[in-house]
């Protein structure tokens, strides 16, 4: 799949959600340079963010529990769900024009994550499991499979997988951390997914049954993503206010920035564009 089409100001860009923020920050994508963002669309108590294959993003603002799709290039708004349930964390995607929303605090029992159609927002399911409790992040696989990692009331991370994004989800057996950051993907559907209690960054290789490849992580990050072409990981660093940037494959570490971000302020979500294919 292509990437969608790029000009001088939106070309290699991230965005950037700080949970105690009140705007997404927009970075060049290799800013060696520590250049200060443009700041961009409203984030209030976000965590997690989403470009879609379109290079729309997508951004939940947790006080307002609503998500908003906004337009690519610091665009206008263009819809926004209200969640309904609880207060809406993280997105991702499928190939099925469905958009997934990671839900907290669910008013009315355990956490679940909702799904709606990307286009008309009309609401089509809902994901859940009777583990779920305190769900971190959710993320797409090559093949447009679900997954969402959770932390167990008897403090275990795991992850679980929902084929195509529907019902039943199943748990990874062989995927156990101290505290789950959400899933990435690459284009061989290896798992990548940060362990914030280990300060570490794991990759496991499908089915995920086996010992993951370790790398060390440079601070508390639970988000990061892959850039388009897969070369590099970008990690949100909540503990020292940065954006960390890896190589990938390896994950060996190779500069961070840190202009217009504050560990006070509690970095999250990051979204590279254009954004990894997901399908």
């Amino acid at each position: 799949m292509k990437p969608p089409p790029t000009d001088g100001a939106t070309a290699a860009r991230i965005a950037v959600a700080q949970f105690g923020s009140s705007s997404v920050l927009w970075y060049p994508l290799n800013d060696k340079k520590n250049a200060p963002p443009t700041v961009c669309e409203p984030a209030t108590s976000t965590n997690g963010i989403a470009i879609d294959r379109y290079g729309n993003l997508w951004v939940p603002n947790g006080i307002a529990n609503t998500t908003t799709e906004y337009a690519p290039n610091c665009g206008s708004a263009k819809q926004t769900i209200p969640d309904k349930t609880g207060e809406p964390a993280d997105v991702t995607f499928n190939g099925t024009n469905h958009v997934y929303i990671l839900n907290l605090n669910n008013k009315s029992g355990p956490p679940t994550v909702e799904y709606y159609n990307a286009t008309t927002g009309a609401q089509l399911g809902t994901l859940s499991n009777s583990s779920f409790y305190n769900l971190e992040g959710i993320g797409t696989d090559r093949l447009g499979n679900v997954f969402i990692s959770n932390l167990t009331k008897n403090n275990v991370g795991i992850v679980l997988e929902f084929p195509k994004g529907k019902m039943p989800g199943t748990q990874l057996s062989g995927v156990s951390l101290g505290l789950p950051g959400a899933p990435a993907f690459d284009r061989s559907n290896n798992l990548i997914i940060a362990d914030w209690l280990r300060n570490t960054i794991d990759v496991f290789a499908p089915p995920y049954n086996g010992s993951p490849s370790t790398a060390p992580l440079e601070g508390t990050s639970i988000w990061c993503k892959l850039n388009y072409g897969q070369s590099h990981l970008y990690c949100g660093d909540a503990a020292n206010g940065s954006i960390d940037v890896y190589s990938y494959p390896g994950n060996a570490y190779q500069y961070s920035y840190t202009s217009g971000l504050s560990p006070s302020a509690l970095v999250t979500g990051v979204a590279p564009y254009p954004a990894a294919p997901y399908k």
